[in-house]
């Protein structure tokens, strides 16, 4: 073995110094006043009561009779009313602050984004084994917030934050945004599909696409086969490849995500499409669902907007009386299930009555009818409640009924 090298006294004096300032330092919620605790959470509370959506990761650091905030914040309104509910709760302490605002001013300009692939993976930490969040379809918009190595901390459009690797996506300033929405988008209608080098099938691809993949249309093309006449499109994706597609499998994004609220039929009808896709933990695409992202796109795809997590969309909507035997239930309705009470871990669409279909497993339709053959007793065991969507357009069939 190599001998230990020698420390030097400057070396150990450091030490000293620093285990010193560590056994003073105390966190958040550990040895502080409990005045102190409970003012940052109440400021958290009033500010960002919902973390996944925000950004509040704040510390108390304390040494001596000083206090020190540290940590990040995206509400810039949020510093100094956190600052001040401090020195009110702890008087005799001098409150000073050191909190990022994000997004970092190290960004610049170029503080949005747009997804490149056909779907990609919205991680809970910046590293590809980490916890899969979400799923980003491609041409879907993402502001960032802050980065670290290749990963940038960014939020999605449905306000969810999360981790992209910065090969997913392409960096653009607002004007980028701007010329993009403004320029004439199309959207994939189908399950999933290929983006083609040139106008035919026989083409190598450029792309996969899966449905809700957002590109730009340049032009029409017909190619011609003996008798045969084929249409294509020709399109720049967000990274700005260029390709063409059949020209049946795209249509105007705001035809494929309309701004109108569509019918619960329509929901049914969409929902059922989707029979079948394997359950992913994290998954909102045709290439895997978890249970709420299979219901956040099914509602998306006829302009209702719901939240990420089940028990988020859980806060949406109206509270209806499901009925002993589930008799009020309508088409569309969102059905809420948790173990505990008040703890919402799974959600499904109503197919009307004790029917419904969700992502468990894959997608697929059970009961909460005992006498039903696709009756499943743990989700009729760990119902909770059921919510109306009331920006969907009454149905035909009902709109006419008493």
């Amino acid at each position: 073995m190599p001998p230990r090298a020698k420390r030097s006294p400057a070396f150990w004096y450091a030490m000293l110094i620093a285990l010193v300032y560590m056994a003073g330092c105390k966190r958040l919620e550990k040895d502080l006043p409990p005045a102190v605790t409970d003012a940052v959470k109440a400021v958290q509370q009033q500010h960002c009561p919902d973390r996944r959506l925000c950004v509040f990761d704040i510390e108390v650091v304390m040494l001596g009779a000083n206090l020190k905030l540290q940590g990040e914040l995206s509400d810039s309104t949020a510093i100094a009313e956190l600052v001040g509910a401090v020195k009110k709760a702890a008087p005799n302490f001098k409150v000073e602050e050191e909190i990022r605002l994000l997004p970092d001013a190290t960004l610049g300009n170029r503080r949005f984004g747009l997804v490149r692939p056909a779907v990609a993976n919205l991680r809970s930490k910046p590293a590809h084994a980490a916890e899969l969040a979400h799923q980003l379809l491609m041409g879907s918009m993402v502001s960032l917030l802050k980065k670290e190595g290749n990963w940038y901390y960014l939020q999605t459009e449905d306000g969810y934050l999360g981790w992209l690797p910065e090969g997913s996506f392409r960096m653009a300033s607002l004007n980028g945004i701007d010329e993009w929405l403004a320029s004439d988008l199309v959207a994939y209608n189908r399950l999933d599909g290929l983006v083609r080098e040139e106008a035919n099938a026989a083409a190598l691809p450029v792309t996969a696409v899966v449905l809700g993949c957002t590109m730009r249309r340049l032009e029409v093309v017909e190619q011609k086969s003996g008798d045969a006449r084929t249409k294509w499109v020709k399109v720049r994706l967000p990274d700005r490849r260029e390709g063409f597609i059949e020209f049946d499998a795209v249509t105007e994004r705001d035809k494929v995500f309309p701004a109108a609220p569509g019918t619960a039929e329509d929901v049914v009808t969409t929902a059922k499409k989707f029979l079948g896709v394997p359950y992913l933990w994290g998954g909102a695409s045709v290439n895997g669902f978890d249970c709420s992202g299979f219901t956040q796109l099914v509602f998306r795809l006829h302009g209702v907007a719901l939240l990420r997590d089940a028990s988020q969309q859980a806060r949406q909507g109206e509270a209806i009386e499901a009925g002993r035997n589930f008799e009020n239930l309508e088409p569309a309705d969102l059905l809420f299930f948790g173990e505990q009470e008040g703890k919402i871990t799974h959600v499904a669409i109503s197919l009307g009555g004790a029917r419904f279909i969700h992502a468990s497993d894959f997608v697929q339709m059970n009961s909460l009818d005992q006498n039903d053959a696709d009756y499943v007793d743990y989700r009729r065991q760990t119902f909770q409640f059921a919510k109306r969507m009331t920006a969907l357009k009454p149905s035909p069939a009902s709109s006419g009924s008493d």
